[in-house]
């Protein structure tokens, strides 16, 4: 008899500890919560990936930069370019387009070369998504 008081005494105490939905709540402490969501935070703001890109000119003079954007143009009307200061180079890019395969962009980079007949070369940076979405 006294085994069965300690058993139904042990399942009551049970039936009272352990919640009757079967589900349970678990509250995490302030300092983890805005832990993670400073990191949602700061990975929301990379916004870049690795892509080739078609660098078609360089030169510390800006004017020759210019010239070339201009023989460029005449020669494929269809790309866009851009020049960028990085001090004490200008630097001549094509604007729109990137590509995620290095093999892909080589085909670009051929037909470049043999109508424009640059020094072109393929570079490797961060660029936004869009851009790539944009090369497709």
């Amino acid at each position: 008899m006294a085994k069965r008081k300690i058993l139904l005494l042990q399942l009551a105490v049970w039936w009272l500890v352990v919640p009757s939905s079967g589900q349970s709540s678990i509250q995490e402490p302030a300092a983890l919560s805005r832990m993670i969501q400073q990191y949602t935070f700061k990975n929301k703001e990379v916004t870049t990936t690795k892509a080739w890109t078609i660098q078609v000119a360089v030169s510390t003079d800006r004017r020759e930069v210019e010239r070339e954007r201009g023989r460029f143009g005449r020669i494929f009307p269809q790309h866009r370019l851009e020049w960028v200061h990085d001090d004490p180079y200008y630097l001549l890019k094509m604007k729109d387009i990137a590509f995620v395969q290095k093999r892909d962009a080589l085909h670009l980079l051929h037909e470049i070369k043999d109508r424009y007949r640059s020094s072109a070369i393929l570079v490797l940076e961060d660029v936004p998504p869009e851009k790539l979405l944009q090369s497709l």
